[in-house]
């Protein structure tokens, strides 16, 4: 299955593809968040690039850069893009994914924004999950 990560923010969004059958997940990049424009941009990116899933990182924890408000944004953001989009969007919990793709820049040297980084991680969380869920 091909996977979209997205990493929701009010002034961009890091994007990064995965792969499902092969377990992988790699930062794409980053877009400028203009509305309703990008929701039909990543419509026509899902068809083009035959995505079967778009995974969106949800802040369900709350923190330094996690609050209640961003969640009902996020959690916006989705809806729309469902009403556009002819596959299925699932959240992921997103709590971290800064932390961890920041410390993948410092400690491991990843070139790649931090936004498209988390959205790998994004990514990655959400195999964990699902083989989690089929492991049991």
């Amino acid at each position: 299955m091909r996977i979209l990560g997205i990493d929701y923010g009010d002034k961009k969004i890091g994007l990064a593809f995965g792969d499902s059958d092969a377990g992988v997940a790699v930062p794409l990049d980053v877009v400028p968040n203009n509305g309703e424009e990008t929701i039909l941009i990543f419509s026509e990116k899902a068809k083009s690039e035959d995505i079967n899933l778009i995974v969106v990182g949800v802040p369900l924890s709350t923190g330094e850069h996690h609050d209640g408000v961003q969640l009902e944004k996020t959690r916006k953001f989705i809806s729309s893009l469902r009403e556009v989009v002819e596959i299925p969007v699932k959240e992921q919990d997103e709590s971290f994914t800064t932390a961890d793709s920041i410390r993948l820049q410092k400690e491991d040297g990843a070139t790649a924004d931090e936004d498209a980084l988390a959205a790998m991680l994004i990514i990655k969380s959400y195999f964990a999950r699902i083989t989690e869920v089929t492991s049991d």
